[in-house]
């Protein structure tokens, strides 16, 4: 338990781009793993280890974030700071001084972290004299992070674009500061016109100290990342949580782990296989297989479809008969190609999958789009645009 630190800053204010379309109407923050917003693992994090003031840096969709904590935490402590302009999560965090004291915790709210990670940061900091305490986690795929160089618990470099890939440790997204960060963030060079938060130990007046916390860190950054995370705490669960009000046909299927939220309707039939996930007000037709999916808050899957690896929107309709078989798939995000990835499709909010339409592995349906029945879909459908066969 934190006997000293109280407050803490959480930066929310990303576009989530490398998610999109499930971003495109709402925070990254804000998607969905086991049915709950990834925001909300961060803030019962932060109070279950003693934090009593929390700001919130809010930028892309900023009103999702705000309506969805307030209802949440209506007693909690919690002030709202907009970053009008995203300019990095360096420049993110300026916009919370003047809210917090003289120590406080950063975490990123679009990474799932526990009490524990928290706990560890702050008692690293308690015991040592550096000015920031900076959480780091072993990772498979350094390179996707920000390579963290460190000697003894010390940190001399955060590196969020290495050309080599021979350290292992990574940037957890969980620090502890004084309020010196602020001051020293102004003196950090912006990069592409950001102001990167790691850059700031370059700047710090004193050593950065670390603490390795391996094993409540999971970051849904990608879309098989969302679907991974989501498996992971499935697998978590001793049984399949099902809200009292879904109403599961007789003859339809659950396949331990799943979840299904409020007012589902799974038809006849239906299969909801391991580590799928349906959102409230969510429908699955008769004879309908939904396996490694999550289908998000009022989507509509009718009869006879078959959706593997996949995340559906918000109030998206698949029709009937169409498959997205799942799989590995080579995959271009933001311009980089990430290869062999387990990724069936995405489907954005309110977009339309006609009848027979098949969604090969990778392929991306933008929200507010319609792809006519019977086509064969391969790569990207933008917003907002019809395509047919």
């Amino acid at each position: 338990m934190n006997d000293r630190i109280r407050e803490a800053v959480v930066l929310a204010a990303g576009e989530g781009r490398r998610l999109r379309p499930l971003t495109t109407f709402q925070p990254k923050p804000m998607l969905p793993v086991a049915n709950r917003p990834v925001v909300d693992f961060v803030i019962d994090a932060l109070f279950e280890c003693g934090i009593d003031h929390v700001v919130v840096v809010t930028g892309h969709r900023s009103e999702r974030l705000l309506t969805h904590l307030s209802a949440r935490y209506p007693d909690a402590n919690i002030d709202f700071v907009v970053q009008e302009s995203r300019l990095g999560s360096g420049h993110a965090l300026l916009q919370a001084e003047g809210y917090v004291g003289d120590t406080f915790v950063v975490c990123n709210g679009d990474n799932i972290i526990d009490a524990d990670i928290v706990s560890k940061a702050l008692e690293r900091f308690s015991v040592t004299d550096s000015v920031a305490t900076v959480a780091v986690a072993s990772s498979e795929t350094p390179e996707e992070y920000g390579v963290v160089v460190e000697d003894n618990g010390r940190i001399s470099d955060i590196d969020e674009h290495p050309v080599q890939n021979e350290g292992y440790l990574v940037n957890a997204g969980v620090y502890v500061f004084d309020s010196s960060v602020f001051d020293a963030l102004r003196r950090t060079p912006s990069h592409e016109g950001e102001t990167r938060l790691p850059d700031v130990v370059h700047y710090l007046d004193g050593y950065v100290s670390s603490v390795i916390v391996n094993g409540g860190w999971l970051d849904p950054s990608h879309p098989w990342g969302l679907l991974s995370v989501t498996e992971t705490l499935l697998a978590r669960l001793e049984t399949s949580s099902i809200a009292d009000s879904a109403r599961i046909h007789e003859r339809a299927i659950i396949e331990d782990p799943v979840v299904v939220g409020d007012d589902c309707d799974v038809g006849p039939g239906a299969v909801i296989g391991p580590g799928s996930c349906l959102q409230n007000n969510v429908c699955v037709g008769a004879n309908s297989v939904v396996e490694r999916s999550i289908i998000s808050t009022d989507a509509r899957v009718d009869t006879c479809v078959v959706l593997r690896d996949s995340v559906v929107g918000p109030g998206a309709h698949i029709a009937d008969g169409v498959v997205s078989p799942g799989g590995q798939a080579n995959v271009i995000i933001e311009g980089r190609l990430y290869t062999d990835r387990r990724l069936g499709s995405i489907v954005g909010d309110r977009a339309e999958v006609g009848a027979n339409v098949t969604l090969s592995p990778g392929s991306r349906v933008g929200a507010e789009a319609i792809v006519g029945a019977g086509t064969t879909l391969h790569g990207d459908v933008r917003e907002r645009v019809e395509v047919t066969h």
